[in-house]
């Protein structure tokens, strides 16, 4: 049986149209998140599964540029990274845009950085590890965010050593088209970011995606003694600053700052021709030396769980990673560190390779059926293995067998509510990218690996039963 089946994240992030009441409950969540300059932040819960979820309320007013706020949207819905902030979906009426995203419980970085005055080396390498994983992420995906600082990363929760997100994508810029290009880039020109972290080519008009460098190395630099290396009373003073370039490591904070940190501080706040790029910050000695190996454990990967996902039927595949495109990182637990850990380069997606090393206690034995199954979990067809591919073909049984996961899987299907999936709604929910698979007989195969009755249709018990097997 040919279980290959094309599947795109993007492809399940819903944009509604009517009230966002009949799908979540707001009245019991007045408190407001966070509040911005398109609108403020609500925490809620799915009405099916309570699942607690942010929604950033923008009144349509409010939105001076539809093309930069649709842009924003079209980004945020690309990204799959344990360091980005995640996108379920969207909804519009007739006086505001909701965007519902993951909860962060923890708070922005900001305040953390406010309530400790400054990090241990520990501490801020920790956390600034996190932040050029996103960074690198962004940049080889050609998109530049402009506008880091630390009150645009998130605390997933209280814990010391919690996960970080990136938010606010509404100043990004996709630079480039194409990931692999000889062409010279073209330099942007806007005028965008916040006066601390903004670098000087951004103020005089003429720069690149290392802007997003020199932000992340103020970021460093206050992570480490507590205030930024540029500063003033007023916008200005502090424009003024920056356009000079100058600071120092003088103050007695620093005293027990290594040579190491400091040296990767100066090749980031530097002229942009001589600034580090992301993949190059991620390779520096303070980044990669290790503080504490005593916890470290070996890379092992379920192998059983992979080649399941790769027996699976097309279907399942796709409820699979319907299901991971909608989990919470508390649910997925220890897979975003083990994501992390195979992902050697820093690029936010892993290879062939990369996913061997987690493999390496099977040995040459089965290479050529390993690389099948790796093959396999490259759903999207990209030639890599992105977050959500890799979540739905190594989370446990336990997890997407829930009643909740289950139901709201089986309903993105089940476009008209009828408890049946037809071939045609298989079509609707999958065949819309590029034209990608419009012969009908497709997904009447797909019907028929899990229609035990034969009548051309999956209802609620077929689709259970398929998602319980285990092949």
């Amino acid at each position: 049986m040919d279980t290959s089946v094309k599947i795109k994240k993007t492809w399940f992030i819903q944009s509604r149209e009517g009230k966002i009441e009949d799908f979540y409950n707001t009245k019991n969540f007045k408190e407001v998140l966070g509040s911005g300059t398109y609108g403020s932040v609500i925490k809620a819960s799915t009405k099916e599964g309570n699942q607690l979820r942010a929604i950033k309320v923008i009144p349509k007013s409010k939105v001076k540029d539809a093309e930069r706020f649709k842009s924003e949207i079209e980004i945020l819905a690309q990204l799959d990274h344990p360091n980005i902030i995640k996108l379920y979906e969207t909804f519009e009426d007739s006086r505001h845009v909701y965007l519902v995203t993951e909860l962060c419980k923890g708070g922005e970085l900001f305040d953390r950085i406010i309530s400790k005055g400054h990090f241990t080396e520990a501490e801020a390498r920790n956390t600034f590890i996190q932040i050029m994983h996103a960074i690198n992420y962004c940049h080889t995906n050609q998109i530049c965010h402009r506008d880091l600082k630390p009150e645009n990363f998130l605390l997933l929760d209280e814990r010391p050593e919690t996960t970080l997100k990136v938010i606010d994508f509404g100043l990004s810029k996709v630079f480039s088209k194409l990931k692999e290009t000889k062409q010279p880039k073209v330099s942007m020109t806007t005028r965008a970011g916040t006066p601390y972290y903004i670098s000087p080519e951004v103020l005089a008009g003429n720069y690149d995606e290392s802007c997003d460098i020199w932000s992340a190395g103020v970021i460093l630099y206050i992570l480490l003694c507590g205030y930024p290396p540029f500063y003033g009373n007023t916008d200005a003073q502090i424009l003024e600053a920056v356009k000079k370039g100058y600071y120092d490591f003088s103050s007695p904070e620093w005293k027990d700052v290594s040579e190491s940190a400091k040296d990767l501080i100066k090749k980031m706040l530097c002229k942009p021709d001589k600034r580090l790029k992301a993949d190059a910050v991620l390779r520096h000695p303070w980044m990669t030396a290790k503080i504490d190996k005593k916890d470290e454990k070996p890379l092992k990967l379920n192998y059983q769980m992979l080649r399941h996902f790769r027996n699976s039927e097309k279907l399942k595949k796709v409820a699979l990673t319907f299901i991971a495109s909608q989990m919470s990182e508390s649910e997925i637990g220890g897979l975003a560190a083990m994501f992390h850990k195979l992902d050697k380069n820093g690029d936010g997606v892993l290879t062939f390779e990369e996913m061997q090393a987690g493999l390496s206690e099977l040995g040459d034995k089965a290479a050529k059926e390993i690389k099948a199954v790796i093959d396999s979990i490259d759903t999207d067809k990209s030639g890599t293995i992105n977050y959500t591919e890799f979540i739905a073909a190594t989370m446990e049984r336990s997890v997407y067998l829930k009643e909740e996961k289950l139901w709201a899987a089986f309903k993105l299907f089940d476009k008209d509510g009828n408890g049946k999936i037809s071939a045609l709604e298989l079509k609707d929910v999958l065949g819309a990218d590029d034209n990608y698979r419009n012969d009908i007989k497709y997904y009447e195969q797909m019907i028929k690996e899990a229609d035990l009755n034969g009548d051309g249709e999956i209802d609620y018990s077929e689709f259970i039963k398929m998602m319980s097997s285990n092949k």
